[in-house]
């Protein structure tokens, strides 16, 4: 190595790491002081020749000297006059044997050197990472772009015909931590100075279902409504947009549930609602409206995969310290139902919850920019530009949406993950659930069907009256609820009971005595139980009555008063649509649930909303299933 090239930086030997000189014995102290010696007097500028006669080191000797002094070292640095220590490896390690273990097991050393060796197109395509600076060395000497390379050697190794069996696909980090050390030499080559390593814990969890991310996603597309007005006119409405709970596992980033709120803001009833369905199974769906809508093959969800973890718990639930989260009684039942431990990170900071919020962005890329009526994400986007101008009528239904979102999220989980080794969210989590010692915790068969007390409790006061003949009932959001059982135990009249609602479907709620006994399921009387309808609806519809806007009594269904409403009043207004979007997803429910039955009467017929049978337009490049 010439004078010329080495860098100012490392011009004095002084500030390379050094040797403890008298740990060497005999020969070797000698022929290191004359190694020291010889690089310390060429780094001064003496020459070669002059060198050689004093002590003793031949020319080609001392530039292959100095070159070693320069080389990366393991521990970040440069080698320095560690290098010069007689009898110390050159070059690296070349593996002969096949590198034919499996999983976590050891022996593998030099098995991705014999790995490039065999597939040399895999060295191709980190230096072409490195050219493209997208691979490098950060300014805190972290290693930038090495999920990514590192998926893209995964997929060449498949293609090469690499199996299970063959390194690295039978390492449980597919020689993750091999590969970042031939990088960092890679890179030091060429930046030969490197700072001692201080790389921070990562903020993930190596086992399934330790930490779970919970927060809310603004879906940026438009959503169409068709429903016929009081002239049997079909009328297509734009809603307002519509939001998406969601909860991910930290380590395998499976997502375990999802509520899909079709209104302007969610609230903490809709986040419960998404923690009940993290807890319940999922399966793939059967049929599609949208035709040509299907799964990828390996797609699908954690029931479909591994059964044994149907209703399975996490340790800790990471949430925004947002006003919508965090009302008054929302988490504690959870902690207490689960067994788990809440942490409520600062309101606006993303980086406190990055595993959710980088799903968030993969559901836009996947999903929503692919829909047409999408709002981009910023004014600027062209795409939202392009998507502000599509006329209502080919806009997405909130059906629809529902499906895409199912298949969206079932085939993400059946994709390559950077920020899993290249595997798969299911094969990430087959492969821990295979492995860890500590099984995951799922909730006992009694508490199954107790979902329900994840909800807020409400203590309602019973009342009624034995005298005047009026039969035991609780009030709650301005309906009256009760069933046989409580009807038939006057002696709890004037007494509180404890009641879950179910926000969803406000025609059923759960009762239970104050000291915990099970008083069943209540049933709403009077109008309200003709139609099923949300917590939300509920309370829309108390506030037009309130305002004297709607007048109903008895018998009379509000929802179908209030639909009729909206409809008449909904033209051109995003507000009203969303209501009468959320009025259309009501109605659609009824048509997989009957409606409970009253103490007092038969339930009547509901009519459902019309909606569309014509699909909205969607790109289904990343949707579609692959029939090859």
């Amino acid at each position: 190595m010439r004078r010329g090239d080495i860098p100012e930086a490392l011009a004095d030997p002084c500030l390379w790491p050094t040797v403890d000189v008298t740990a060497l014995t005999g020969e070797r102290q000698d022929i290191y002081q004359r190694r020291e010696q010889a690089v310390c007097a060429y780094l001064r500028g003496e020459t070669r020749a002059d060198i050689e006669q004093r002590f003793g080191v031949s020319r080609a000797s001392l530039a292959r000297l100095v070159a070693r002094c320069l080389s990366p070292h393991q521990d970040g640095r440069i080698q320095g006059l560690r290098a010069l220590i007689p009898h110390t490896r050159a070059k690296d390690y070349q593996r002969v044997k096949p590198a034919a273990r499996i999983l976590s097991q050891g022996g593998l050393s030099g098995a991705l050197g014999q790995l490039f060796e065999r597939l040399p197109q895999l060295v191709g395509i980190i230096e072409r990472q490195i050219s493209t600076s997208a691979l490098g060395l950060s300014k805190n000497n972290r290693i930038y772009g090495l999920l990514d390379v590192q998926s893209k050697i995964i997929a060449a190794c498949r293609e090469a015909g690499l199996t299970a069996q063959d390194y690295p696909l039978n390492r449980d980090e597919m020689g993750y931590r091999s590969l970042a050390r031939w990088i960092r030499k890679r890179l030091e080559q060429r930046i030969p100075l490197r700072l001692p390593r201080q790389d921070d814990a990562w903020d993930t969890t190596s086992r399934p279902y330790s930490v779970v991310e919970l927060d809310g996603h603004k879906l940026d597309l438009r959503v169409r409504v068709r429903y016929i007005d009081s002239t049997g006119v079909s009328v297509d409405i734009e809603s307002e947009r519509l939001f998406v709970i969601t909860l991910i596992d930290v380590c395998t980033r499976i997502v375990l549930g999802w509520q899909l709120v079709p209104a302007p803001e969610y609230d903490h009833h809709d986040v419960l609602c998404a923690i009940q369905d993290a807890l319940r199974p999922r399966l793939k769906r059967q049929d599609f409206s949208i035709p040509g809508l299907g799964y990828r093959p390996g797609a699908g969800f954690v029931a479909d995969v591994l059964p044994e973890l149907s209703y399975a718990c996490w340790d800790v639930l990471k949430v925004d310290n947002a006003a919508s989260h965090l009302t008054e009684d929302t988490f504690e039942p959870i902690c207490r139902f689960v067994r788990c431990r809440l942490e409520a990170g600062p309101i606006g900071e993303p980086t406190s919850r990055p595993f959710i919020e980088r799903f968030f962005g993969t559901l836009t890329n996947r999903m929503s920019r692919k829909v047409t009526g999408t709002t981009g994400r910023s004014p600027d986007d062209p795409l939202g530009k392009q998507g502000r101008t599509v006329p209502v009528p080919l806009l997405i239904t909130l059906p629809e949406l529902e499906e895409l979102l199912d298949v969206s999220i079932a085939n993400y989980h059946a994709a390559a993950h950077s920020g899993l080794n290249g595997r798969s969210p299911l094969e990430a989590l087959q492969l821990a659930a295979a492995n860890h010692a500590t099984p995951i915790r799922t909730l006992a068969p009694l508490l199954r069907g107790r979902l329900h007390q994840l909800q807020s409790v409400h203590l309602s006061t019973v009342r009624g009256s034995a005298a005047s003949g009026v039969a035991p009932y609780i009030s709650l959001y301005g309906a009256r609820y009760s069933n046989e059982v409580l009807q038939r135990t006057s002696g709890l009249i004037g007494q509180k009971i404890r009641v879950y609602i179910q926000p969803n479907d406000m025609r059923t709620i759960w009762a239970y005595l104050s000291n915990g006994a099970d008083l069943g399921q209540l049933s709403v009387l009077d109008g309200w139980r003709y139609s099923r309808h949300t917590l939300k609806l509920r309370k829309r519809i108390l506030r037009e009555r309130r305002l004297g806007r709607l007048k109903f009594a008895g018998e009379q269904d509000p929802v179908v008063l209030f639909a009729d409403a909206q409809r008449r009043a909904a033209r051109g207004s995003r507000k009203r649509g969303t209501v009468v979007l959320q009025l259309d997803a009501a109605s659609m429910s009824t048509e997989t649930a009957s409606p409970p039955s009253s103490p007092s009467t038969d339930t009547a017929p509901v009519a459902p909303i019309a909606r569309s049978p014509t699909p909205a337009f969607v790109d289904l490049g990343d949707l579609k299933m692959q029939n090859n």
